[in-house]
């Protein structure tokens, strides 16, 4: 079984951001000069949606600056009057409108509105002629001050699993003898069977990966394959309001093994919750420790333990996963954090 970040698949992930990552909506006419509309489009040449990026702290019931605004990259087709803006979601959302004087590659700045209701990630739809794109916010649960020009979303007071742009965990993985870094990128994408939306992270061994998770809830979710072979789909990893020795299981789903198909699934138990760990010479607190087990359906319907499939994530507030445990493994590893960087 893959590690805790799990590995998708180049051509899937390809296909997602083909397909899904920006489509069509009604079309404006365009005109020349100045006297019509720009025309152009969010996506690139090979209709992968373009570079966003958002700026600024927003946190609830708090009010948008000048500072919270959202750069998005367009390519011109035709100079004219433009306009590019999102849909409000949670209260707030970003615009812009001017003239754009000659064609050619672009950012445009966005201007935040509104202020934010919940603290949940609010998934925005950013429109452009006749494309649009993906991006999400999850404001902070208390209201603060808004900071002029930070990159990424500061993380909520609760975040066992942040998703900001840029944010990093550089990780000593022993079966490797070398390390991992997971970088969580300006890229969302949207899982064709879930119907949600997903920040892309990358790792330095070339893995793609997808996450989401609900703030208020308590709920991080992937979306993916367990094994190289196995279902796509999406499944809750970590929900940090239940209580010590709760569990939940993933739906059922099939892998192939030498030509043989076998039905799992996956249970996740809270070992421990809010204890501290010296991972690395890093003392870290309010740790979640989390079981995940393998389970085969047999004959009958019964599901049995695989047991060499065990693993144990940990989780630490504002921190995310800061350790991974594989004791079962033939031979057995682990990824320990070495040092993080959050946005």
């Amino acid at each position: 079984m893959s590690k805790q970040f799990n590995k998708i698949y180049f051509v899937l992930f390809s296909s997602i951001l083909f397909a899904l990552a920006c489509s069509k909506e009604s079309s404006f006419e365009s005109g020349i000069g100045l006297g019509g509309l720009a025309s152009g489009s969010l996506k690139d040449s090979v209709g992968n949606c373009q570079n966003i990026v958002i700026k600024g702290t927003y946190a609830v019931d708090t009010v948008l600056t000048d500072s919270n605004y959202v750069t998005v990259t367009a390519t011109i087709t035709s100079a004219g009057k433009y306009k590019i803006y999102t849909d409000t979601v949670n209260g707030f959302w970003f615009r812009d409108s001017a003239y754009v004087l000659i064609a050619g590659t672009q950012t445009f700045k966005l201007k935040g509105y509104g202020k934010p209701i919940l603290p949940i990630a609010s998934n925005f739809t950013v429109f452009f002629n006749t494309s649009y794109c993906l991006f999400s916010i999850t404001p902070t649960g208390t209201g603060g001050t808004n900071g002029g020009g930070g990159t990424g979303v500061t993380a909520p007071s609760g975040d066992y699993f942040p998703i900001s742009t840029n944010s990093s965990w550089t990780y000593d993985n022993t079966r490797l003898g070398d390390t991992v870094k997971y970088t969580c990128t300006n890229t969302y994408i949207s899982g064709p069977i879930s119907g949600q939306t997903y920040r892309l992270f990358i790792t330095n061994q070339s893995d793609s990966l997808l996450y989401r998770k609900d703030s208020l809830q308590g709920n991080y979710y992937q979306y993916g394959a367990f094994f190289d072979s196995s279902t796509v789909f999406e499944y809750k990893f970590l929900d940090d309001k239940l209580p010590l020795n709760s569990f939940w299981e993933t739906q059922e789903f099939q892998a192939i093994s030498v030509g043989v198909t076998y039905n799992l699934k996956v249970r996740f138990t809270v070992d421990a919750k809010n204890v501290s760990y010296v991972i690395n010479v890093n003392n870290i607190d309010s740790v979640f420790k989390i079981r995940q087990e393998v389970y085969q359906k047999q004959t009958g319907g019964l599901f049995s333990l695989l047991s060499a499939y065990t693993q144990y994530a940990y989780y630490a507030k504002k921190i995310g996963l800061v350790w991974t445990d594989y004791p079962n493994y033939t031979p057995a590893f682990s990824e320990k954090i070495r040092k993080w960087k959050i946005y």
